[in-house]
């Protein structure tokens, strides 16, 4: 699968298939989030996550951001992207938004993603590169690319709700 596949930057016609891909992939995850909560503490705390998500992908797309955005084509088709930026004063890079189509996923593409955004880390200076992901059953996915791509150690963080 991965030697049919090439990396290359966002384009701005591109933005319709990032978005369907954003949705078939996170949809898995926002469903755990509400089950996780349950549907009184969701509808509240969870009411504009999608959107939100949405509105993060216009930003890191659109004309101005500060973050690269690259798109994993298969043949003539994209079935990932991935948004990196770079702290020149740290020397931290950071792996922001990224997903990978869920017809894709599970084929390595993830993880040879994760590579060429190191690359393009180390080719701008950066020393560390971090990234994000939650910790319930919904991102086991996620981290278990993470990993092979050889990120870790971890720093576990806990978001509690209440109803008030």
């Amino acid at each position: 699968m991965i030697e049919h596949c090439s990396i290359r930057k966002f384009q701005a016609k591109d933005l319709k298939r990032l978005h369907a891909i954003r949705e078939a992939a996170f949809e898995p995850v926002f469903r755990s989030f509400r089950q996780i909560l349950g549907e009184r503490i969701a509808a509240v705390a969870l009411a504009d996550a999608e959107r939100e998500q949405a509105d993060l992908l216009d930003r890191i797309c659109g004309d101005g951001s500060t973050q690269d955005v690259f798109v994993v084509e298969h043949g003539p088709h994209i079935v990932a992207f991935c948004a990196v930026s770079c702290d020149r004063g740290s020397k931290v890079g950071e792996i922001g938004l990224n997903a990978v189509h869920p017809d894709h996923q599970g084929q390595g593409i993830g993880a040879w993603m994760y590579e060429a955004a190191l690359a393009h880390l180390r080719a701008a200076g950066m020393q560390v590169a971090t990234v994000g992901t939650g910790g319930d059953p919904s991102h086991a996915p996620a981290r278990r690319a993470y990993e092979k791509a050889g990120f870790g150690p971890a720093i576990p963080s806990v978001y509690m709700y209440r109803v008030l």
